[in-house]
C-alpha cells in the first residue's frame, strides 16, 4: 500500500487499488481450486510446493521493476523497532495460545496479557521517531482511527467465516473439497464484482458505496449463520456472494480515502498500516474463532449437530464486529471529513 501511495497520484489511486484488488482476487479464486485439486488427489503438501515458482517470479519482478531510491515516507529513519515488533508478536501469540487452552483462568490471563502488550506497543509507537502506525490509530474520535478500526473488524469477520465455512460444508452438508473451493471462490467473486462496480464512483455514490458495503457484509453473515441448522446450499452460496460483495463495495473507497487524506508527513506510514491493521484483525479473528469453538466443545468435529452448534456460536459472535463496522462506517461518512484529518 505504501508503494501505491508513493507511485500514483490521487487521481489514479482508486483505479490502481481496484486493479490491485482484482489481481489479488484472481489469486484468491485460483488458490482454493489448486488446494482442492491437491486435496482430492491426497497430496495436500503439493499445494504449498506449487506456490514456489510464483514466489520466485514475484521476487524477480519486484527486484527488476521497482525504481531505485523510492521515497515512501514510511516514518523517519531510526533504529529498527525490535521492542515494538516483539511486543506485537508476543501479543498475537498470547491471543493464538488462548484458543486451545481449556482452563478459563489461563485463557483470561493470556487475553489480558495480549491486550496489555498491544496497548503498550501502540503507546510506545506514538512517541517513536520511526513509527509503525499513523496518528490516531486507536481513537474512535479520529476519522483515521475509525477507518482503521473498520479494516480491523472486517479482518475479524472474514477470517472467522473462511476458517469454519469449509468445516460447515464438509461435515454438515457433506460436499467434496472441490465444491468447498467453489464456495470460497464465490466469496472472492462477490468481492471482485463489488470492487469493479463502484471503483469509479465519486461524491454521493462513493458515500453510498461506503455505507452500503458493511450492510451487505452483515446481511451475508446473518444468512450464512442461519444455514448452519438447515440444508440450504443455494442460500448459503448466495449469502457467501453477498458477504464478499459487501467487502468489495466499500473496501476500495475506504483505502483510497485513507491514503488521500493522511496527515501530512504520514502518507507512507498510513498506507503501510492498512494491510498491517487488517492482518491484526485476521489474527484476532482466527484466535477468537478457535477460542469460542473450544469453549463450546468442538470435539473431533465428526458430528454434524455439534459442528452446526459451534458454527452458530462463532458466526453469532461474529455479528458483533460486523455490526460495529456498519456503525463506524456511518459515523465516518456522516462526519464529512476524510480519514486522517483528525
Amino acid at each position: 500500500m505504501a508503494l501505491v501511495s508513493a507511485l500514483f497520484d490521487e487521481a489514479l489511486r482508486r483505479r490502481i487499488l481496484a486493479a490491485y484488488q482484482a489481481t489479488w482476487m484472481v489469486a484468491q479464486l485460483l488458490g482454493p481450486v489448486v488446494g482442492g485439486v491437491f486435496a482430492e488427489i491426497g497430496w495436500w503438501r503439493g499445494s504449498f510446493w506449487s506456490m514456489l515458482p510464483f514466489t520466485l517470479c514475484f521476487i524477480a519482478i519486484a527486484w527488476i521493476k521497482l525504481p531505485d531510491g523510492l521515497e515512501t515516507n514510511v516514518g523517519k529513519k531510526g533504529p529498527f523497532p525490535f521492542a515494538r515488533l516483539a511486543m506485537l508478536t508476543t501479543g498475537l501469540m498470547c491471543i493464538a495460545l488462548a484458543g486451545p487452552v481449556d482452563q478459563n483462568a489461563t485463557r483470561a490471563a493470556l487475553i489480558v496479557a495480549a491486550i496489555g502488550l498491544l496497548w503498550m506497543m501502540f503507546r510506545f509507537d506514538r512517541a517513536a521517531d520511526n513509527r509503525l502506525y499513523p496518528s490516531g490509530v486507536l481513537s474512535l474520535r479520529s476519522p483515521v482511527g475509525l477507518a482503521l478500526w473498520i479494516l480491523f473488524l472486517v479482518g475479524v469477520v472474514q477470517t472467522s467465516v473462511t476458517l469454519f465455512l469449509p468445516l460447515l460444508l464438509q461435515v454438515v452438508y457433506g460436499v467434496t473439497p472441490l465444491f468447498i473451493s467453489f464456495v470460497t471462490i464465490v466469496i472472492s467473486l462477490g468481492w471482485t464484482v463489488g470492487t469493479f462496480l463502484v471503483s469509479d464512483w465519486s461524491g454521493a455514490r462513493e458515500r453510498m458505496a461506503l455505507r452500503s458495503g458493511p450492510l451487505f457484509m452483515l446481511a451475508g453473515m446473518i444468512g450464512i449463520a442461519a444455514t448452519a441448522h438447515f440444508s440450504a446450499l443455494a442460500v448459503l452460496t448466495i449469502c457467501a456472494f453477498v458477504l464478499g460483495f459487501g467487502i468489495g463495495t466499500h473496501n476500495v473507497h475506504l483505502l483510497a480515502r485513507t491514503m488521500a487524506s493522511a496527515v501530512k508527513g504520514e502518507e507512507g506510514v498510513t498506507a503501510s498500516s492498512l494491510p498491517s491493521i487488517r492482518s491484526l484483525g485476521t489474527a484476532f479473528g482466527a484466535a477468537q474463532a478457535g477460542m469460542l469453538s473450544n469453549m463450546v466443545g468442538f470435539g473431533d468435529a465428526a458430528n454434524p449437530a455439534s459442528v452446526a452448534a459451534v458454527v452458530t456460536v462463532v458466526y453469532g459472535v461474529d455479528l458483533i464486529p460486523a455490526t460495529l463496522c456498519v456503525l463506524f462506517m456511518f459515523i465516518l461518512v456522516r462526519s464529512g471529513r476524510q480519514p486522517g484529518n483528525g
